[in-house]
Formats: structure tokens, C-alpha cells, sequence
């Protein structure tokens, strides 16, 4: 998808590169897309989609009850954790209500195989990373909102 300059027709360049993430044994491609020019290069583009990929897989582990939400309150906002914490909280009641058929996101590490972005404005980022515990297929939608010099995940939504 190319968005283009109102007023010359050319496409907005996107930023891609890759990750060299401990997890995943291969680099984890990043594509983001942009609606406006300028601003954020490339280096702050590339430590968006490392933070996007980090947060992804904590907050992934969170909802399993894998680690704790506070953990994440240096990068994660309160209401976002607290709706994790309630996801977590359903989830286990079912894993222990169906106990032979597992927690219902399995139990292997979450593995970091691609992130998508689009850079929104000049302080906020919506980004995808589509996971895999397993053989299993995830998808984590966080928007970052940057608030003085740091960038803070307002919103994740794990699936």
C-alpha cells in the first residue's frame, strides 16, 4: 500500500529492515508504512519496531500467566495492563476448567516472526507482530504513543 504526497503524486517511502531478535532463529522482517514525511528516520523507526516486538511477546506472556503485568509498567499504561491482567485471569480460569486440554495458548515460547507498522503522526505508532507458540499463529496489535522523550504502549490487543 503507498500513500501518497497531495501535492507531487510520489509515494511516501516506508522504513523496512530486520531484527536480530535471541527467540527467533532467523531475523524478524519490520515494514512500516508512514502517513506523513519526515520526523522519525530510520534509526528511531527500526527501535520502534525492537520495542513493538518486545512488548508483543511480554504482553503475550502476561495473558498466559507466564510473568506478571508489573513488569511492563515502565512501557506499558495502567488501563492497558489492567486489561491484560483481566484477559490472563479468563484465560486461566478456562485452562483450569478444561485442565486436559491445556492453557489455550500453549505453553512454548512465543517466537517473533514479523512486525507491521504504520507511523500515524510524529508521536504515535500502530503496529502488528504476528507470533507463533508452536505451530500456533498469533497476532498482537499494540499502539505506541510517545509522551515526552518516552514511548508508552496505550492499547494491546492480543489474539
Amino acid at each position: 500500500m503507498h500513500y501518497y504526497h497531495s501535492w507531487q503524486g510520489d509515494p511516501i517511502p516506508p522504513e523496512d529492515g530486520f531484527l536480530h531478535i535471541e527467540l527467533s532463529r532467523k531475523p524478524v522482517p519490520y515494514h512500516f508504512a508512514r502517513c506523513f514525511e519526515g520526523e522519525i528516520d530510520s534509526r528511531t523507526c527500526q527501535a520502534l519496531a525492537l520495542s513493538s516486538c518486545r512488548i508483543s511477546c511480554m504482553v503475550t506472556d502476561v495473558v498466559r500467566g507466564r510473568i506478571a503485568s508489573h513488569k511492563l509498567q515502565r512501557t506499558v499504561a495502567g488501563p492497558c495492563l489492567r486489561k491484560l491482567d483481566t484477559m490472563s485471569a479468563i484465560l486461566t480460569r478456562e485452562s483450569r476448567e478444561r485442565a486436559f486440554l491445556g492453557h489455550p495458548m500453549g505453553i512454548l515460547p512465543v517466537i517473533p516472526q514479523s512486525i507491521r507498522g504504520m507511523l500515524i503522526s510524529p508521536s504515535r505508532v500502530e503496529t502488528m507482530a504476528h507470533l507463533t507458540i508452536g505451530r500456533t499463529h498469533h497476532w498482537v496489535n499494540l499502539v505506541l504513543q510517545q509522551n515526552g522523550s518516552r514511548w508508552m504502549c496505550v492499547l494491546a490487543d492480543v489474539g
